[in-house]
């Protein structure tokens, strides 16, 4: 008797567990806790398999609903789904989706930088200013870094506040001296200035931009043949940006010495036949 029924809950035991299998998984590694669930998901994602990995993903964010890693490992598939996606209205649809899973990961106190950095690009893709100013100021405010007050500095201007753009772009002027954004703050306030109709503080801000922008360019040239190419790539683009600026300003107020150099400087970059 007893070993009939031994056999019987052995049975019963290998027929949950080969219920509870999943494609391609063996028995040993079925996921019973959000633990468990998340740690294979993650491994499938981890290794290249994320349409593998969503089922179980979603079961752990289902069975926990305070964990935040499973939501963000969603919220990075349907990124990267969108980022690949050519039909734009399948492409927003999923990075609908991945800002939905984002959220919720950082309404759990998630904040990775890289998430919101997908978090702003998303916002950006889907046309929403106000979204994308949200997280810009997050990841600024917790990432007090050079690139994050650039993009702080463009999402102010998208929102058209100009005066938050000038004052963040002020304060990054003046804490990354030596980053390869310095022309980008310049650039940005100048363009905010002209927008409030102050044309003279704009040309200055150029002018000092410009300066600021050749310098580092010959500081990192200064370096070698190690001399990092993206980062002069950069502050030649900011550089050409500025002086194209400067020749609107200059046309409208006919200055013909200031733009006739304007012009030679841009011809000599290449930016003007």
């Amino acid at each position: 008797m007893r070993r009939a029924a031994r056999t019987l809950m052995a049975g019963a035991a290998a027929f949950l567990c080969a219920s509870c299998g999943g494609p391609g998984g063996s028995t040993s590694d079925v996921p019973l806790t959000a633990a468990s669930a998340y740690a294979r998901g993650h491994r499938l994602y981890e290794t290249g398999h994320p349409r593998e990995a969503e089922p179980d993903l979603r079961r752990a964010a289902a069975l926990d609903s305070t964990m935040a890693d499973p939501l963000a490992d969603l919220g990075a598939i349907y990124f990267e789904r969108g980022a690949e996606e050519k039909d734009a209205a399948r492409r927003a649809d999923d990075y609908r989706e991945s800002r939905g899973f984002l959220a919720r990961a950082e309404d759990l106190g998630y904040a990775d930088a890289v998430m919101y950095d997908r978090l702003a690009e998303i916002c950006t893709e889907l046309h929403d200013a106000r979204g994308f100013l949200k997280y810009a100021r997050k990841s600024a405010e917790r990432y007090p870094y050079d690139r994050q007050y650039y993009n702080l500095g463009v999402a102010y201007f998208d929102v058209e506040d100009w005066p938050a753009v000038v004052k963040s772009q002020r304060d990054a002027a003046e804490k990354f001296r030596q980053s390869q954004y310095i022309g980008a703050y310049y650039r940005q306030m100048a363009r905010a200035y002209m927008k409030m109709d102050r044309d003279q503080t704009a040309e200055r801000t150029l002018e000092t931009g410009m300066q600021a922008a050749e310098a580092r360019i010959a500081a990192l040239r200064k370096g070698g043949t190690g001399a990092p190419a993206e980062e002069i790539r950069r502050l030649q683009e900011d550089r050409t940006g500025m002086l194209m600026l400067l020749k609107r300003l200059y046309t409208i107020y006919r200055e013909g010495d200031k733009l006739t150099q304007v012009e030679r400087l841009l011809k000599e970059a290449g930016a003007q036949k």
